[in-house]
């Protein structure tokens, strides 16, 4: 199997069929001396790794992440250690606790994937904001027709046993039958978290870019919905993943509840050495007919606000990636990222990632993008908290997955998401604001954004 799609690939001794599963997890413990943990990863049968969450309907902290299109899907829970951590070095710590993981690990088949997530901001002793990973006790992947299983365990005698004992369970996994709710009717009506702040704040924006202040900020509006009965996170994933097959479903867990969304932005990407990221920068909506859709796509394509926007974040990403020497990082040309019911602009951006660099230094220097954040960088963000009424927490933050050897990993944007919380939901959508920018236009963009996760909910 071509491993740049995952971390599937299994030798002769990683199979059952071949050498005796027992004595192979046996010689782990024994190797394992008591120390860390042993990682058991096998090939099952196929799974559906959300199917499998939801059965299972473990509490938080979880990870989700599928990409439909592509037939890659990826679930965990049941986390055995964890860290977390706050500050600008919060990358760098995070991959050095990743380091004294690997260390402890006495793995049977390839390394397991560890969880990651990265706030927007990097986070103050006041803002409760924290960057986590977790070792997931547990974790199913699938990708192009085959899963594996990924089983962890604390190298106390006895392990091996454990471990072989749990194999089997997940080798014979019975779903759950769990009917989803009656989907309720979107309201006309969200409560807008700071009432109608937006309008005047694009206005100052465009003001202070006039000014020199910064070349462009994005900002972001948060809606709450509450209603009689508790949301369904997992009907709402399953209907994200239908409905978004270009973008990618995820998962992930706050204090406040559980961060659900179908986001089209990778923010990084890293197998067999070979980086990827894109810049999303530019928004029209999807038209009601055939003609209308085609004049609205050449409409963005030229678009002279559309395009220099986009272009800008295309260049910060590609200098970004440079300047911790990513190299070759190339970009082709802006295309349109079709969805649902928008319309972006989209240039794929690729390198080769030097021997010395690792997975999640060079995350952290990309984090946040202009598109997400704004330009440059160090001068627009102080002023966001100033301009939004609402705390950002994991919503245009990095999420996703990272190898427990750095060796690869992937993270995304957490865009077009909700926070779920019992009967409450909290949904986000932001626009970029430049020079030229248009309150109305701007609020539409924000509103035609929040349909995506709008829909969904269940």
């Amino acid at each position: 199997m071509d491993n740049s799609r995952g971390d599937l690939t299994f030798t002769a001794v990683d199979s059952v069929k071949t050498i005796d599963e027992v004595t192979l997890l046996a010689d782990a413990e024994k190797r394992a001396a008591g120390e860390g943990f042993v990682c058991y990863t096998f090939p099952t049968p196929e799974l559906d790794p959300l199917a499998v969450l939801e059965t299972l309907d473990e509490p938080a902290p979880r990870g989700y992440f599928e990409n439909p299109s592509r037939k890659r899907s990826h679930a965990a829970g049941s986390p055995l250690r964890q860290w977390s951590g706050r500050g600008e070095q919060r990358f760098v710590d995070a991959d050095r606790w990743l380091r004294q993981l690997d260390g402890s690990l006495t793995c049977v088949g390839p390394r397991p994937r560890i969880i990651a997530t990265f706030p927007f901001y990097p986070g103050n002793e006041n803002d409760g904001a924290e960057a986590k990973l977790f070792l997931p006790g547990w974790q199913v992947v699938s990708e192009d027709g085959l899963t594996t299983v990924t089983l962890c365990e604390p190298a106390a005698p006895g392990c091996a046993a454990r471990l072989a004992i749990r194999a089997e369970s997940f080798r014979k996994f019975t779903y759950r039958s769990n009917p989803s709710p009656p989907r309720a009717p979107v309201p006309t009506v969200l409560s807008e978290v700071g009432g109608s702040w937006f309008p005047s704040a694009v206005v100052r924006a465009t003001e202070l870019i006039k000014e020199g202040s910064f070349e462009k900020i994005v900002l972001s509006r948060a809606f709450d919905w509450r209603r009689a009965e508790p949301f369904s996170i997992y009907a709402t994933l399953h209907r994200l993943r239908r409905g978004n097959p270009p973008c990618h479903t995820f998962l992930v867990d706050e204090a406040e509840g559980a961060l659900v969304g179908a986001t089209p932005e990778t923010l990084l990407s890293l197998f067999d050495g070979a980086v990827r990221s894109e810049s999303v920068a530019g928004t029209t909506r999807r038209g009601e007919s055939a003609s209308e859709d085609a004049s609205l796509a050449e409409a963005l394509l030229t678009s002279e606000k559309d395009l220099r926007e986009h272009s800008a974040v295309t260049a910060s990403i590609l200098r970004r990636l440079r300047m911790v020497g990513v190299l070759a990082a190339t970009s082709r040309n802006a295309e349109l990222l079709r969805l649902g019911n928008v319309m972006h602009l989209r240039t794929p951006i690729e390198g080769t990632m030097p021997a010395d660099r690792r997975f999640l230094e060079v995350a952290g220097e990309l984090h946040p993008t202009p598109a997400v954040g704004g330009k440059p960088r160090a001068l627009a963000l102080p002023f966001i908290p100033g301009f939004e009424p609402h705390q950002r927490g994991l919503y245009t933050g990095a999420v996703g997955w990272v190898r427990s050897d750095g060796a690869s990993g992937k993270l995304f944007v957490a865009l077009r998401c909700a926070r779920l919380k019992g009967s409450e939901a909290r949904a986000f959508a932001g626009a970029g604001i430049v020079a030229g920018s248009n309150p109305e236009a701007e609020s539409t963009e924000t509103e035609m954004k929040l349909r995506t996760i709008l829909e969904a909910l269940i």
